[in-house]
């Protein structure tokens, strides 16, 4: 994200926007959420797919297992077990309607589930039938779909006496400042999934050198995933990807943190082996991977990964020539020279298993993975938070995870452990105590030289699963249909040294929320968000350190209004505060106006104005974007940007996304105004 700031004048995400027949208002809070804790490069692309295909394949509520109904945004255990009580006692659902009479499916719910959840006429022993029936090819053939996309980006930047302007970093990049992104994808949902994609980030070179492991665009990825067959539930030869258990070991960025939601982002889905789908560069595993059902209630996942990996390369000073990774990159960035010689220097292989019980409520299962690295890794240094950092050419890790729900409590948790004897440990209720409040309690635990790559679960640094320690308690109150109330409050301790921290801290957040929802044309809410945590005092020397507290806040107010099916008005403002040792703080307003004429039509448009004080106070928001890729700018200094995004739906094949924007922007402590003008064209083709 750093290397993007230096380009762009504001910090983004590569990411992506739901599908149109989605409401993507809680996604989009969720990601501005994410935005400042997630490392350079992440991609959410992976969910939002995910999302798609249940919401063009949307879950039966008659005939779908227990399994198949978590895969529903928004559905708990609790819900599950109060919807097959109703299904029991007056038998399957007519309607979707008939949820409001379900206990917990308050409108907001269903609102949020509505997407991606069908009925269909069902009788008493349809009830909970399970998985789709064994593939046919008439059924593959009818469920069929092939999707083709391609995108380009341009993005320019003037000074203000209208020159161009290109950081001096990129002053030897070997590319044009063109951003290309091509996707070929035929589904066959669940049976089948092929899939190529090719993507060139702006100034990397688009080149043919096999030699050097370029074929075209810098980044390829493909797959090919077969499913139901029998007792294998799914292949994938490619890239893949896992989730599994609290994702202490098998995980990627396929589930949201600490935010608006205080509980239901508390877990991690376990979807298990899902095809890769994304562009990110470091998230994936390459090779082959399948899941077979060993009994009825019992499921084995087995896999295998040769990759290569970007790393610094750095020889020991000895008489024998020893080569080792000085450091990881995950940011996927491949423009200047110096990029270049970091570009898959590092073969990453590693295999593992995934053992899994499941009866009804109750989840079970363990974890193994096998990593190798050559050359090996070297990720310590001189600074003492570097200290347990990994090193070595081989990492073992083991876990086991649980979700267990008895009455209206679900409780769930993963403990491992790596080669180093390092331990990770995560355990979380969530309880609905009335039907008015949902409460919410996690505790963690990670070793200094606790070492896992993959991981991604719910912490401070969600990342980054090493040196922490955490209590969360999470509140929701629905006191009367149109108000909801929010909250949750974050403690947490690093035992040991951190980045910019010579010593042991404590530090907290908390956020509140208030949210006014009279029907479903309006709402507007209120959050305050609130962070203290301890930092080295700038400018002092590698001797004595003294450390500080940095406080930020943030204060929202979020309007959402849409008077129609044809219109949609969304305005915000926002205060920030960062304070070290010295204070700054700042401000942006924007209103955005979606107009969506017919399915075929839609514009969105936004101006936004801000001056907030320094980096350190910046202001993230979402900003729409076409399927396959999404942007969420941090905001900083003083200027207006706007932009205008038009759909296009041609005939029943075509869909045409045309994107301009315009910043204008001055930075602190520079007397200089500088422009930015981007645009976007993408084209998809669908045959079904």
């Amino acid at each position: 994200m750093r290397s993007v700031l230096a380009l762009g004048f504001l910090g983004l995400l590569s990411a992506q926007i739901l599908p149109d027949t989605v409401d993507t208002a809680p996604f989009e809070l969720q990601l501005e959420d994410q935005a400042e804790q997630a490392p350079e490069g992440i991609d959410w692309t992976q969910v939002s797919d995910l999302y798609e295909n249940l919401a063009r394949h949307p879950v039966d509520l008659n005939r779908a297992s227990i399994q198949e109904l978590m895969r529903i945004p928004g559905m708990t255990p609790q819900l599950i077990r109060s919807l097959r009580a109703h299904q029991a006692k007056y038998g399957p659902l007519l309607s979707i309607y008939e949820l409001q009479a379900v206990p917990g499916f308050t409108e907001s719910v269903i609102r949020q589930m509505r997407p991606f959840i069908r009925v269909a006429p069902a009788t008493p022993n349809d009830l909970g039938s399970g998985p789709s029936p064994p593939p046919s090819l008439d059924r593959i053939r009818e469920l069929s779909r092939f999707t083709f996309i391609q995108r380009v980006q341009r993005n320019s930047y003037y000074r203000g006496d209208g020159e161009t302007w290109t950081p001096e970093t990129l002053r030897s990049a070997q590319g044009d400042p063109y951003r290309l992104y091509t996707r070929l994808w035929l589904q066959a949902n669940p049976y089948l999934s092929l899939a190529l994609i090719g993507e060139k980030d702006y100034y990397e070179p688009l080149r043919w050198a096999p030699q050097e492991r370029y074929y075209g665009y810098d980044f390829l990825s493909g797959h090919l995933a077969v499913g139901r067959l029998g007792r294998l539930e799914r292949l994938v030869v490619g890239d893949y990807i896992l989730q599994v258990g609290q994702g202490l070991v098998l995980a990627r960025g396929l589930g949201f943190g600490k935010g608006g939601d205080p509980i239901l982002t508390l877990k991690q889905p376990h979807l298990g082996l899902v095809p890769y789908t994304s562009v990110n560069e470091y998230q994936f595993w390459r090779g082959v991977a399948a899941t077979y059902r060993l009994a009825p209630r019992v499921e084995a996942t087995a896999f295998y990964s040769y990759l290569r990996q970007d790393g610094t390369i750095q020889d020991t000073i000895s008489e024998e020539e020893v080569f080792f990774v000085r450091t990881l990159l995950s940011s996927g960035l491949h423009r200047t020279p110096s990029e270049l010689r970091r570009r898959k220097n590092l073969l990453h292989t590693a295999q593992g298993a995934v053992l899994t019980y499941r009866h009804r409520y109750t989840t079970l299962g363990g974890t193994f993975l096998r990593q190798r690295f050559d050359p090996p890794l070297n990720l310590t240094g001189p600074a003492f938070y570097q200290a347990y950092n990994f090193m070595g050419a081989e990492n073992q890790l083991g876990s086991a995870f649980w979700d267990v729900t008895i009455g209206n409590v679900n409780a769930f948790g993963e403990a491992a452990v790596s080669a180093s004897g390092g331990k990770a440990f995560t355990s979380s209720f969530i309880a609905s105590l009335s039907p008015q409040l949902d409460a919410a309690v996690q505790v963690r635990h990670f070793d200094a030289n606790f070492h896992s790559f993959y991981g991604y679960t719910f912490a401070e640094r969600p990342y980054a699963l090493q040196n922490e320690q955490g209590f969360y308690v999470g509140l929701r109150l629905r006191p009367t249909y149109a108000w909801e109330i929010t909250g949750f409050y974050d403690l947490y301790r690093f035992p040991w040294y951190r980045y910019r921290a010579h010593g042991p801290t404590i530090g907290h957040e908390n956020l509140f929320q208030i949210t006014y929802r009279p029907n479903r044309r309006f709402q507007v809410y209120a959050r305050l968000r609130y962070e203290r945590k301890p930092y080295d005092l700038s400018g002092d020397t590698a001797v004595f350190y003294r450390l500080i507290e940095h406080t930020r806040a943030y204060v929202r107010l979020h309007l959402t209004y849409a008077p129609g099916m044809v219109w949609r008005y969304q305005a915000r403002i926002e205060h920030s505060w960062y304070e070290r040792e010295q204070f700054s703080q700042g401000y942006l307003l924007y209103q955005d106006v979606r107009w969506q004429p017919s399915f075929n039509w839609s514009v969105t448009l936004r101006w936004v104005v801000f001056r907030v004080g320094s980096y350190d106070a910046r202001i993230y928001t979402y900003e729409a974007m076409p399927p396959t890729t999404f942007y969420i700018p941090g905001y900083y200094g003083d200027g207006q940007r706007w932009y205008v995004m038009m759909r296009w739906r041609i005939g029943r094949q075509w869909t045409v996304w045309g994107r301009m924007g315009y910043l204008l922007v001055r930075f602190p402590d520079s007397r200089q105004w500088r422009r930015g003008i981007d645009g976007l064209l993408q084209v998809r083709y669908e045959l079904k």
